[in-house]
C-alpha cells in the first residue's frame, strides 16, 4: 500500500504570524495605483491577492525597465518577517504531525513565504524534522493561488503515493489544489469559499479524517 501525501500551507495552518495581510494588500495596491503601474481599476485590485499584484508590477518592470517590484518586495519580506518573529505555532501541531508520520504518511510544506521565514519557524516550534520537503516562494516562479508550487510537489511524489492533499486556511490555497488536480481541506475556512473534500476547525481532526489509513505495507 502507497502511503498519502499531505502537503501544509504553513501562515495560519501551521503557525499564526502577527503579518497583517489586509493592510498590506492595502497598501501595495495604493502603491501600484498612486504610482500608475497597472490600467487596472481600485476595484479589480481589490480582488487579487499580494502575490497576484506583485506579478502585475514585476510584469510591469519588465517592460518598462523599472524596479518597483524589488521595492515593494522589500516591503512584503520585511512586514513577513516581522509578524513571523511573533508567531504562535497552532495547538498541537507537533502532536499530530508527530502521528501523522507515525501513521506512514508522507509530509510537505508549500508555502508563500520566504525560505529564510519558513526555516526560522518551523526550526523554532520544532517542525522542520516532521517534513520530508519544504517548498517556499524562493523555489518557485509562480505563488499561489499558481498551482507551480503544488505541481512542483505533485510531480516528485505522485509515483510513489496513494493520493494527495493539501491543507490551507485560504481561497488561494484551494484554488492552487484545484489547479493542480489535488484534493483539498480547509482549514477553518468557509466551505463556499473554494471546493473542498472536507472541512478542519483544528489539526487533530486531521486524525480522525484519516482513521482509516494504516502504516503502508
Amino acid at each position: 500500500m502507497k502511503p498519502i501525501l499531505l502537503i501544509f500551507d504553513l501562515d495560519d495552518t501551521l503557525v499564526h504570524s502577527r503579518m497583517d495581510f489586509i493592510t498590506l494588500g492595502r497598501w501595495i495596491k495604493e502603491q501600484i495605483l498612486q504610482k500608475n503601474l497597472t490600467r487596472l481599476s481600485a476595484d479589480e485590485l481589490s480582488t487579487m491577492s499580494v502575490s497576484q499584484m506583485l506579478k502585475l508590477v514585476e510584469e510591469y518592470d519588465r517592460v518598462k525597465g523599472t524596479s518597483h517590484g524589488r521595492d515593494l518586495w522589500g516591503k512584503v519580506e520585511e512586514t513577513e518577517y516581522q509578524g513571523m518573529m511573533q508567531a504562535t505555532v497552532e495547538a498541537g501541531a507537533g502532536e499530530v504531525l508527530q502521528q501523522l508520520q507515525a501513521r506512514g504518511f508522507i509530509l510537505t510544506v508549500l508555502t508563500n513565504n520566504s525560505r529564510k521565514t519558513a526555516d526560522t519557524v518551523l526550526r523554532r516550534f520544532g517542525l522542520v524534522d516532521f517534513f520530508e520537503q519544504v517548498v517556499t516562494r524562493d523555489e518557485v516562479e509562480e505563488l499561489k493561488p499558481h498551482p507551480a508550487g503544488i505541481l512542483l510537489i505533485k510531480n516528485q511524489y505522485v509515483s510513489k503515493v496513494s493520493s494527495i492533499y493539501y491543507i490551507g486556511d485560504s481561497w488561494i490555497d484551494g484554488e492552487a489544489a484545484q489547479a493542480a488536480g489535488v484534493s483539498f481541506i480547509g482549514f477553518n475556512l468557509d466551505r463556499e469559499e473554494v471546493p473542498m473534500v472536507t472541512h478542519v476547525s483544528n489539526l487533530g481532526e486531521l486524525l480522525d479524517f484519516f482513521h482509516q489509513v494504516s502504516l503502508p505495507g
